[in-house]
């Protein structure tokens, strides 16, 4: 089966089944959702995550990635704020040379956080990767069956970001969800961005995708002000569901997309 961009849609709405149920059916309920927060100062990114928890987040997104000593200091203030059960992950955006990961894995080694994308190479990453026992992900590295099988035979990653659109559309997304399966790691199911449909697809290869292996999702649609889709999935305590409607169970809303550049 080949399942792609429109046609998966196509292929759904012809046959009356939803996406989910196409990528291998639903294997959990509700997917629980990440918020990113904002790279500004230390104790304000604690405030941050502390109201964002208000509204039913557990897992977060801490940006790092400026230098190692305020970096150090977001960490640990955020991590004071967390609750029992939350997931607290550093994400450098490849912002640190190695000398600097290496500085704030050190001077973080107790505290329960997950160190994401600390260089810009995958063979940097990997340094790091050897110098720290947290846990660690990969997301800019990892655009293809080849990254992943690579960073699975090196033991580079505890999770990945897997990026829909990045790794060239839900069929290879699921081919690659497939084999984090098989080899144990577990996925932040999201993409590079988007609003009310990319947040729909989203929410249907993480539905199909078992929880243990589905590590956090992307509510992108709660980020934006603009519905560009009716039927979208929305967040619900930090949580959402995909549609059960056929397809991806949206419509667009055209006139919010504007002027068409083309009409067949």
């Amino acid at each position: 089966m080949f399942l792609v961009g429109p046609c998966s849609t196509i292929l759904g709405k012809a046959t009356g089944l939803p996406i989910y149920q196409l990528l291998g059916g639903k294997a959990q309920d509700d997917i629980k959702l990440y918020r990113a927060i904002s790279q500004i100062e230390p104790s304000a990114m604690a405030a941050n995550l502390a109201s964002y928890r208000a509204e039913g987040y557990t897992k977060f997104q801490l940006k790092v990635g400026a230098d190692a000593d305020s970096d150090i200091a977001r960490i640990r203030l955020c991590a004071a704020a967390l609750k029992p059960g939350d997931v607290l992950v550093a994400d450098a955006n490849t912002g640190w040379t190695m000398h600097e990961a290496a500085r704030v894995v050190n001077a973080v080694r107790d505290v329960d956080v997950y160190i994401e994308q600390p260089c810009p190479t995958y063979e940097e990453c990997l340094v790091t990767r050897r110098r720290t026992a947290l846990p660690f992900v990969l997301d800019e590295n990892i655009g293809s069956v080849h990254d992943l099988t690579r960073g699975i035979a090196d033991g580079a990653m505890d999770v990945i970001n897997l990026k829909i659109s990045k790794v060239g559309g839900l069929t290879k997304a699921r081919l690659m969800r497939d084999l984090c399966i098989e080899a144990g790691v577990p996925m932040t199911i999201e993409d590079t961005w988007g609003g009310d449909i990319v947040t729909a697809t989203i929410a249907h290869l993480a539905q199909s995708t078992p929880a243990d292996f589905c590590f956090s999702a992307t509510d992108f649609n709660s980020y934006g002000t603009k519905d560009i889709a009716s039927g979208a999935p929305k967040r619900v305590n930090g949580t959402m569901r995909a549609s059960d409607g056929p397809g991806l169970g949206v419509e667009p809303i055209m006139a919010a997309l504007g002027t068409p550049v083309l009409v067949i």
